[in-house]
């Protein structure tokens, strides 16, 4: 007959057993081991681009919005405010831009007047002329125009606001071409025209909504074992500043762990660097995916995800 004590001899025999083997098996799993490195799978994400023929001071120079406030100076004279109107209306009759008046404060085009020309280096003097951009930002996508400013201070000579057309069309990102005919020919004549071109580029460069567009700009990431560790930057290379949003984290396709994001201003990124996130030992694919659920509307929605492979050499 088997006796009581040698039963419980066997079962704690049986339980350490299962347990050094249960113990060696999480070591086995949890037991830091040399990282091997995760490789982005395809090509990077492509975003929309809209080429601009007509020269500019940077490449793709738009206001946030197609409608652009602006303010007359209280020094302007009663003509100078009437030409610049007249520029401003004939310009809205050829392309998709709106001016509105603001105040002196909000305002995204200011226009001043002077008797006396602006001297080199001071504040309302221009490289080309006296209109231009005075803040831009680069958002990657576009360079963005925070600030335009006009310095009146020629008077007009022509029958139709020549002056205040070509300075305008500095204020929204327009260089000098050598085209004689051309309204941007640094010497101003009165048959000088709007080219059909500068037209096309502006009707082109605003069709594009006002919005952020959010993208992964830069991944690197490491598995060791169970642990992910991995930096990522976020960037807004849209027009405006974006809403709150979610990075997800996806290992063999099964989700792991969500990270809020909050909101990004224009051509500002987010960065992570996150060390010993638990993942499955035989996790060898991580997915990034920014704003999963769509909740931002986007310049372009095909570029907020990143799939890292393992590396199998």
């Amino acid at each position: 007959m088997f006796k009581k004590g040698g039963f419980f001899s066997v079962l704690f025999l049986i339980i350490l057993i299962a347990g050094l083997i249960y113990a060696c098996y999480y070591l086995y799993q949890y037991w830091p081991r040399e990282p091997v490195t995760l490789e982005v799978v395809g090509d990077k994400p492509v975003s929309v681009q809209n080429g601009v023929p007509s020269k500019q001071f940077y490449e793709r120079m738009r206001y946030t919005d197609k409608k652009i406030s602006y303010f007359l100076a209280n020094s302007c004279s009663s003509t100078s405010k009437n030409n610049m109107l007249v520029a401003m209306q004939n310009l809205e009759s050829l392309t998709v831009l709106e001016f509105v008046k603001g105040n002196k404060s909000k305002s995204e085009i200011k226009i001043l007047c002077s008797d006396v020309a602006p001297e080199a280096g001071e504040e309302n003097h221009f490289v080309a002329g006296e209109g231009g951009a005075k803040r831009v930002l680069n958002s990657s996508l576009y360079s963005v125009i925070l600030e335009g400013q006009i310095s009146l201070f020629r008077e007009e000579t022509c029958s139709e606001p020549k002056v205040a057309t070509h300075e305008l069309l500095h204020a929204i990102g327009f260089d000098h071409n050598n085209n004689i005919k051309s309204i941007l020919y640094p010497t101003l004549k009165c048959d000088q025209e709007i080219d059909v071109e500068i037209i096309d580029s502006i009707n082109r460069l605003y069709s594009v909504k006002s919005l952020p567009d959010l993208i992964i700009h830069s991944t690197a990431a490491t598995k060791s074992g169970r642990y992910l560790n991995f930096h990522i930057e976020i960037l807004n290379q849209g027009l405006i500043t974006s809403s709150p949003a979610n990075l997800d984290i996806y290992a063999n396709d099964e989700f792991v762990e969500k990270f809020e994001i909050g909101a990004i201003s224009i051509g500002a990124r987010k960065i992570f660097d996150v060390e010993n996130l638990r993942v499955h030992g035989s996790t060898n694919k991580i997915k990034f995916r920014v704003d999963n659920q769509n909740l931002i509307e986007e310049l372009d929605e095909q570029n907020n995800e990143v799939v890292l492979q393992l590396n199998s050499n």
